[in-house]
């Protein structure tokens, strides 16, 4: 045999070896280990990588909770406002004479309690210098009357709790900052219809300055973190790489489901702000293992 022939021969039944290890996994079930297979890590420089996002301290979004046309709207985006100041108003002519009517009810029922409590004061004073059958007489009067500024009594308590009642229907029409901000988002106009099948259309961010980011963690990553772990925080501004320290402040400890994965939302603080960071401005999160 000469050595061309001989070569063939050995490539032959080396070919035919791993046809046959091939045949014997698949038949058997048996497949390489998991060590034996090369295998890629996003973390295997030592290093956690999240992605996040920055955002404001506290953020609403408000809406009216009754359909109704919205009669003001006081604000517009990019506006500052106060705690308690009023956003916006919805048309609330009906609620406002029911708040009306309920006021001159309990102020109907507050005056017939005040007669009724003095007549009673009037019975009692007749029962002093009566005796026998005509002081008895005096005192079932004088129950009588107690009876009657008990039911009087109940009739104002009703009376407040319509009033209490129209006033919080119409506290529903004005709707008020919760607390000192900026108008970031606006999507309804006067003339339309706002209310509890409507979207929030205004929405409003703390002022405070931004050192807050918000990433997610897979289940593999959150079990390797803790609160205090620094972290470096990449930012791509003006085209260029920007990087802050911060500290883990928070970890989430139920999983939210992302794409069918769980994560686990973490809360980082900036140590230092910069006014060319904005609220949702992409931020890239390293920790170290």
């Amino acid at each position: 045999m000469n050595k061309n022939t001989r070569n063939i021969s050995l490539a032959v039944i080396c070919l035919a070896g791993v046809i046959s290890l091939g045949y014997i996994w698949s038949v058997f079930g048996l497949e390489p280990k998991a060590q034996d297979a090369p295998t890629l890590s996003a973390n295997a420089n030592g290093k956690i990588l999240l992605e996040g996002k920055v955002v404001p301290e506290k953020i609403a979004d408000l809406g009216f909770l009754l359909p109704a046309d919205l009669k003001t709207i006081n604000k517009q985006v990019g506006d500052q406002v106060k705690a308690g100041e009023v956003l916006a108003t919805q048309e609330s002519a009906d609620l406002q004479a029911q708040v009306s009517s309920a006021q001159a009810n309990l102020a109907g029922a507050q005056a017939e309690l005040n007669k009724t409590n003095h007549d009673l004061k009037q019975e009692k004073l007749k029962v002093h210098g009566l005796s026998g059958y005509a002081r008895k007489e005096q005192q079932a009067q004088v129950s009588s009357n107690e009876d009657s500024v008990l039911v009087q009594e109940n009739a104002v308590v009703a009376a407040q709790n319509s009033l209490l009642s129209a006033k919080v229907q119409l506290a529903k029409t004005i709707l008020k900052a919760p607390f000192d901000g900026t108008i970031t988002r606006q999507t309804g106009e006067v003339g339309e219809i706002g209310g509890a099948s409507a979207p929030a259309f205004l929405t409003i961010i703390s002022n405070e300055p931004l050192q807050k980011i918000e990433a997610l963690a897979s289940d593999l990553d959150v079990s390797k973190l803790k609160i205090s772990d620094s972290a470096q925080v990449i930012f791509d501004v003006l085209g260029t790489q920007k990087t802050m320290a911060a500290k883990i402040s928070a970890i989430d400890p139920g999983a939210t489901d992302s794409q069918g994965k769980s994560t686990y939302k973490v809360t980082l603080r900036l140590d230092e702000t910069d006014p060319v960071i904005k609220t949702g401005m992409h931020a890239s999160v390293v920790l170290a293992q």
